[in-house]
């Protein structure tokens, strides 16, 4: 791991993600690239000049704020003897962090997570599921307020498909670093359709991974995400982990991914590969 991008709204919220950041960035010595999204201001009426909802000189203001605010975080890194830089992107959230990352070579995205409790919360998860749709690389969801960065166990939850697989050895790559412990959940509900004969897909994992370490249970749950969450308290895991999918928008309405739901109502860090990456 060699770049991560760790986004910042310069509140609380964002205190537990950045911690994550600089945990991470400390411990596999890499840049930790610190990005602002700056969407500015339109008119609500078209018929309206610009400036009249928003004066150019306001919006240049709250420029300079964020970039000195960038700069302080950056310099404070420093000190520590992280390497860092920052970026003060204008743009959505969700297709701006995407493009960066991309243009930047990341391996790895950390946004922050509000607590759900409001419409405007609500639009910050979905905000988070748009990040993790629009970009193959990792992403990091962390829930403001969450616990002092560790990894000492995580969940992983699967479905036990042979395109896991890929998923699974970056998985085992990160919590080697860590020495994690790992338990592979597979939550069975009556409406999921399984594709693959889970026990035999289950002996190909553990034939593939056979130096790797884990443990693996299978769960009875009436909804996947609520099933795996569960299952992640009683554990006490600090970290959960899914294989997204990219879905077109229809395809989203009509059957929403668990991972959408997941990344929704987690309250713990949740890391979301793409299978498909």
């Amino acid at each position: 791991m060699k770049k991560i991008i760790v986004a910042t709204d310069f509140s609380e919220n964002s205190d537990s993600a950045f911690s994550y950041a600089t945990f991470l960035a400390s411990k596999f010595n890499a840049e930790l690239l610190v990005v602002h999204i700056f969407f500015p201001m339109v008119p609500l009426d078209p018929n309206l000049a610009y400036d009249t909802i928003a004066p150019s000189t306001l919006q240049e203001e709250m420029v300079k704020s964020y970039e000195i605010q960038l700069k302080t975080i950056v310099d404070a890194l420093t000190e520590k003897k992280i390497k860092a830089e920052s970026e003060l992107i204008v743009g959505s959230l969700s297709v701006s962090i995407a493009d960066f990352a991309k243009n930047k070579k990341a391996d790895l995205i950390i946004i922050g997570k509000t607590p759900d409790t409001s419409f405007f919360d609500r639009l910050i998860g979905s905000t988070a599921s748009s990040v993790v749709n629009n970009t193959s690389v990792p992403v990091l969801i962390v829930p403001a307020h969450s616990h002092t960065p560790s990894f000492t166990h995580i969940v992983y939850g699967t479905e036990l498909e042979s395109e896991e697989k890929n998923v699974l050895a970056r998985l085992f790559d990160f919590a080697r670093e860590f020495h994690s412990k790992i338990t592979l959940i597979k939550i069975n509900a009556d409406f999921e359709l399984n594709v693959q004969d889970d026990k035999q897909m289950l002996k190909d994992i553990q034939e593939g991974f056979s130096k790797e370490q884990f443990a693996f249970e299978a769960i009875k749950a009436d909804d996947v995400s609520e099933g795996l969450l569960s299952s992640v308290h009683n554990h006490k895991a600090d970290l959960l982990v899914v294989a997204g999918h990219h879905h077109d928008f229809l395809s989203d309405l009509i059957n929403p991914s668990k991972s959408k739901k997941i990344i929704n109502k987690t309250d713990i860090p949740l890391l979301v590969y793409d299978i498909e990456a």
